[in-house]
């Protein structure tokens, strides 16, 4: 079992390992905490795009965790 320590330094080399385009949605919305036509516009790209884009960010960091064993 880790701590919460470690568990943040394992998702965040989880994180690092996303592609760009994922990475950067992500930290927007569920680090820096911006809401969708925010980090939309920081980004360059539709609403639309943000939440289709964080969605698979989500699914793979999901995956990374997973398949790396970080929360297990």
């Amino acid at each position: 079992m880790t701590d919460g320590r470690e568990t943040q330094e394992l998702v965040r080399r989880c994180i690092d390992r996303l592609p760009e385009v994922y990475r950067s949605v992500l930290i927007l919305r569920d680090i820096e905490d911006l809401d969708t036509a925010e980090a939309a516009e920081m980004l360059a790209i539709t609403p639309n795009a943000a939440k289709i884009q964080l969605h698979r960010a989500r699914q793979a960091l999901k995956t990374l965790i997973g398949r790396e064993g970080c929360l297990l």
